[in-house]
C-alpha cells in the first residue's frame, strides 16, 4: 500500500511521509471495504487531526480526485501503474505502515488444468518456498503493496 498524491501536493516531493504527516492532508478515502478497515486503524492515533475530504466507492474515482489536487489517498502500486507512467499521481512510501493481503489460490485438483494455469500454480509454489514468506496453510501467499 503506497500514498498516493498530485503532482501539486506538498507531500509530492517526498519519497517517505509519516502517517502523522498524512493524517493532516485532505484525504480520500474508499467509502467501505478492506482497505478502509485497516485504515481507520491505522488512523486510530491521529482521528482528531484527520481531514477526510471525501469517501468514494470506487479506486477510479479515488484516482480521478487525487490527480486533480482534490486530496491524497492510498492505493496498490499496480493499480495506479497507468497515473504514475503518465506523471498524473506520484506513490510515496508510507513509514510505519505494511498492510498486505493473504491471498488463497483455488482450483480443482480432480480436474485437468490448462497449461498454463498448471505454470501459475507452479509458480506461486516456488514463491512459498521463498524465505521472506511466512508459513502458509494450504495454498496461501501473501501480497505485499
Amino acid at each position: 500500500m503506497m500514498l498516493m498524491v498530485g503532482r501539486q501536493s506538498p507531500l509530492a516531493n517526498l519519497n517517505k511521509v509519516t502517517l502523522a504527516a498524512v493524517a493532516e492532508q485532505p484525504l480520500i478515502l474508499p467509502k467501505t471495504g478492506y482497505t478502509r478497515q485497516v485504515l481507520d486503524k491505522a488512523f486510530r492515533a491521529y482521528r482528531s487531526r484527520m481531514h477526510i475530504a471525501m469517501e468514494l466507492p470506487s479506486i477510479g474515482m479515488i484516482k480521478r480526485f487525487v490527480a486533480a489536487n482534490v486530496g491524497i489517498s492510498f492505493i496498490t502500486e499496480s493499480f495506479a501503474r497507468d497515473e504514475v507512467k503518465s506523471g498524473e499521481v506520484k506513490l510515496i512510501a508510507i513509514e510505519g505502515l505494511d498492510i498486505w493481503r493473504t491471498l488463497g489460490l483455488v482450483y480443482r485438483r480432480d480436474r485437468s488444468l490448462p497449461r498454463a494455469a498448471q505454470s501459475f500454480i507452479a509458480l506461486i509454489r516456488e514463491h512459498r518456498k521463498a524465505p521472506a514468506n511466512h508459513e502458509a496453510e494450504h495454498e496461501t501467499v501473501e501480497a505485499r503493496r
